[in-house]
């Protein structure tokens, strides 16, 4: 692929436009090697100055995250973790519903098998609410696939029932209770009671009823489930992560398979109605 030609696609990427660019995606797919390097380079530039990118309005992150993310490119995983840890603002105009959607894939397809970096962003209090529950999501997928780490990821979730991690309204405590509901919350019951008699998990999001319901269950079908839940939200076709994005209108658009509501996330309206205003802000240009 000529340099002429990749600066030509990437100039597509980069305009917004109601229209997903699938042909040109399938093209960057045929030519990981010659683009990968300026991917990188685009998603480091978010990193290095959101502000001005949010400002230009460029897009072509958005499609330079999700191919380097089917890539499994390890090269991206503290770029795009920098990325996303980027104030607010530019967060919701920038990267709109990829922070509650498709992150958690985002970060567990480029991690290449280490957890650190995906844990640092979890305790990382200068980021995002959302971004951080979404990286607790993507550990729940390393366990899915790799069920050796459960103890590791379950250890590390309970650590961090220390009331200091958050504040004490955020959804965090929530997300980290549901995490570990979804990871079969059994030895931690303990200290979830005492977070929930704390008054640090936000009922409306789950429960102390749903807790106890998927401690009823047995710790296979609890992975089992997580399983099925897993391998649905992230399709083996690179279209399916990005085509039904808002900023696309196209009848063909396919969108990621919600969870069932038999499953432990629960979130009350306010809630919902919240994280979707806040992820959903830059589509509505």
């Amino acid at each position: 692929m000529s340099d002429s030609a990749i600066q030509t696609l990437l100039f597509k990427f980069d305009q917004l436009s109601d229209t997903y660019l699938r042909d040109e995606v399938d093209e960057a797919l045929n030519h990981r090697e010659e683009l990968t390097p300026h991917l990188l380079k685009i998603i480091e530039a978010v990193a290095e100055n959101p502000l001005r990118h949010a400002l230009e309005q460029h897009n072509a992150h958005v499609y330079a995250a999700t191919l380097l993310a089917h890539f499994g490119e390890p090269a991206a995983h503290l770029p795009l973790i920098r990325a996303f840890s980027i104030p607010e603002e530019q967060l919701t105009d920038l990267w709109g519903d990829m922070t509650t959607e498709t992150l958690p894939t985002i970060l567990y397809r480029t991690c290449d098998g280490s957890l650190e970096a995906i844990k640092d962003l979890i305790t990382n209090r200068t980021v995002d609410q959302y971004v951080r529950c979404a990286a607790m999501e993507a550990l729940s997928y390393a366990v899915s696939f790799h069920p050796f780490h459960r103890d590791e990821v379950v250890r590390f979730f309970q650590e961090l029932f220390t009331g200091e991690e958050a504040a004490s309204d955020s959804y965090f405590w929530g997300n980290l209770t549901a995490t570990l509901c979804d990871l079969h919350p059994g030895e931690s019951m303990e200290i979830i009671r005492q977070a929930y008699d704390a008054g640090i998990v936000h009922k409306g999001f789950i429960s102390l009823e749903n807790v106890d319901e998927a401690n009823d269950r047995s710790r296979e079908a609890t992975m089992e489930a997580l399983q099925t839940w897993v391998k649905a939200r992230m399709p083996a076709d690179i279209h399916s992560y990005i085509s039904w994005f808002a900023e696309f209108h196209q009848e063909d658009h396919e969108q990621p398979a919600k969870k069932p509501k038999s499953e432990s996330k629960k979130k009350d309206s306010s809630v919902k109605n919240k994280a979707t205003k806040k992820s959903r802000k830059k589509n509505r240009r």
